[in-house]
């Protein structure tokens, strides 16, 4: 179907039209937006600082004391690894038996902290109000039926506190008090099962921290104030965070507030539609503005036309030329200076779209089927059998607590730096970081794996040279093989996803990279990977014999590769695999002292054999359990 001129250049001048009034307005809508928030998180945090000053130094005493009792006092059918299990699960856990957290809550210290945080939220009520009882929100809402003025723009004010060893990543945080921590049934019936009902805010509750501006505020001891608002059942709400802090600058508790802005939401929205409105406007007006000039105008029209055709094909160096003074070479030059922002912009887009690879490998897209991150959606998935590669760095705790910060950093990207390359020359790609341990993919061959494992040892050795040159000690590093069926996909939600691995394949790579502290090696393999290996020819190996490793429920064979030891270590280790492996038969076959007496034998020849003392070890234990 063909459009008739007029239509044409209508429908390219009108776009352009509401491209530029559409990122104009909504340069505005976005500025008004963001000063909004702004505003209100200055204005919490304003109000956070000075309602700190309303705890005396009695006050605080009074926290730490609660803080304290909380501490001392958790229920003791719940170890730290279950409280936050079930802080993860259910959302919140009573860390405290019932009848302590009662006591407490009916005690002077959390009354009086209780009032404080009343105070600073009766502080911002819409009118002024003669001093009294300062009331729960509840019976504000209530009383505000008649009197909306009782209501305060700050509706929740509560204290809390790191969880136990959670005071360093504040990743779960335990309530000292809340304004309104007591049931309320709003409908007075004896039942809390309306949606106005409150279920209460005990001392102790131990939840998993909503965001990350309450959780920075607990492990750096600053103000913080959420970035935008939530929406739930009770309003709209944008949140801050004061820490309260003793006289020598530790902290004590942070005051959290979330403060009432519906209003300013609604002005936002107002503000939204409104510039949806001008944006449609100004695209009517741009029609019928196009066709005018297209019925009176030809040649420079056309000439603009096939301009655009060019640029539809891509060909962002296109430059039009109308002879004109008028409105129409005006347009011809704003025509060009729209392909040289086109081009920026494409060029820009390769260059995001490499940003992005640095973070989102571009085999792990394709391993999805996709071709670029755009196209990711929650939820895609995708089964492969690929080789998982785990490697970690031996004792690198103890290494760091000897860095600085930045020394940690330093180090850690200078042993990625040249490692990780080898990953992606040997057809591989790095799935993930843990700290100082890599987990990486191989989607093509198990070869490929344990070539790069190999290679990576190799690299370490002269990594090692260079940290022994600078006065470092050296490192050494583990490295977990194993072969299968993974799934990989997004999971999270819209706004903040990932891609991940989920497989039992994965899990016992990572078994693997754990055991080779066990046995002292440096590349430890699954005998089903193994068994995918093509080319064997070149690799210098052993079998380990079976052992069992969580999660599974049948003993696996892991074989040890030593291709990265020095020369005169593989050579003593080929020389006596044939009795490592008449002592693991012995082994199998319960003949323990038998067993024993062989792997001795191999620490004699070599007594750097790690395998062989481990076994050795765990023989002497038997030994003196009886069972031998």
């Amino acid at each position: 179907m063909r459009f008739a001129f007029a239509w044409k250049i209508g429908i390219a001048t009108s776009l352009l039209a509401l491209g530029t009034t559409g990122t104009s307005v909504y340069y505005i809508y976005s500025e008004a937006r963001e000063l909004t928030l702004k505003m209100m998180g200055d204005r919490l945090k304003d109000l956070g600082g000075a309602g700190t000053f309303l705890f005396t130094q009695n006050d605080r005493e009074s926290l730490k004391s609660l803080r304290d009792i909380i501490y001392a006092s958790q229920r003791k059918d719940l170890t730290s690894a279950e409280l936050d299990e079930k802080a993860t699960e259910e959302e919140s856990v009573e860390t405290l038996p019932p009848a302590v957290s009662k006591k407490i809550m009916e005690g002077a210290a959390f009354q009086r902290v209780v009032e404080n945080l009343r105070k600073v939220r009766a502080g911002t009520k819409r009118t002024i109000q003669p001093l009294g009882k300062f009331y729960t929100l509840h019976d504000l809402r209530k009383a505000s039926v008649k009197n909306p003025g009782v209501l305060p723009t700050i509706a929740y004010t509560y204290l809390y506190i790191p969880a136990p060893g959670h005071a360093k990543d504040g990743k779960f945080l335990i309530y000292l008090a809340d304004g309104d921590y007591l049931p309320y049934d709003w409908e007075g019936d004896g039942k809390l099962d309306s949606e106005e009902d409150y279920s209460g805010n005990p001392i102790g509750n131990m939840v998993p921290a909503p965001n990350d501006e309450m959780r920075l505020a607990l492990v750096e001891g600053k103000p913080y104030a959420t970035p935008d608002w939530t929406e739930d059942k009770w309003g709209t709400w944008v949140a801050g965070f004061v820490p309260i802090k003793d006289q020598d600058g530790s902290l004590i508790a942070v005051l959290g507030m979330d403060l009432d802005v519906k209003s300013e939401a609604n002005k936002v929205a107002f503000i939204q539609q409104v510039s949806i409105a001008v944006v449609f406007i100004a695209f009517v007006l741009a029609i019928l503005l196009a066709m005018t000039i297209a019925r009176i105008l030809n040649r420079p029209v056309s000439i603009l036309r096939e301009g655009a055709e060019r640029v539809a094909n891509r060909d962002f160096s296109t430059r039009i030329e109308v002879k004109s003074r008028d409105e129409l070479g005006l347009l011809a030059n704003t025509f060009n200076e729209m392909v040289t922002e086109i081009r920026e912009y494409a060029q820009n887009m390769e260059e995001l779209n490499s940003a992005f690879e640095r973070f989102v490998p571009k085999e792990f897209l394709q391993s999805m089927g996709q071709e670029n991150i755009v196209k990711v959606k929650l939820g895609d998935q995708v089964q492969k059998e690929m080789t998982v590669l785990f490697t970690d760095i031996r004792s690198f705790t103890t290494l760091s607590e000897s860095m600085t910060p930045k020394e940690n950093f330093d180090f850690l990207n200078g042993y990625l730096g040249r490692v990780s390359p080898l990953i992606r020359s040997n057809h591989g790609f790095i799935d993930k970081f843990i700290g100082d341990a890599i987990m990486a993919l191989f989607p093509r061959t198990a070869d490929d794996a344990v070539r790069n494992s190999i290679e990576m040892l190799n690299e370490l050795v002269s990594y090692n040279e260079h940290r022994r040159d600078q006065g470092y000690p050296p490192i050494n590093i583990g490295i977990g093989l194993h072969t299968g069926n993974l799934m990989l996909g997004t999971i999270g939600e819209e706004r903040r996803m990932e891609g991940t691995v989920i497989s039992d394949a994965v899990n016992l790579a990572s078994r693997l990279e754990g055991l080779t502290k066990v046995f002292g090696a440096n590349i430890l393999i699954s005998e089903h990977s193994l068994g995918r290996v093509a080319d064997k020819s070149t690799l210098h190996m052993r079998c380990l014999g079976k052992v069992r490793v969580k999660g599974k429920s049948e003993p696996v064979s892991v074989h040890e590769i030593f291709n990265g030891e020095n020369s005169a270590q593989i050579e003593l280790k080929e020389r006596t695999v044939p009795q490592f492996n008449e002592a693991l038969d012995l082994f199998q076959q319960g003949r323990l002292g038998d067993a024993s007496r062989v792997f001795e034998e191999i620490l004699r020849q070599n007594p750097d054999d790690h395998a062989a003392q481990a076994y050795v070890k765990r023989l002497a234990r038997k030994a003196g359990a009886g069972q031998l």
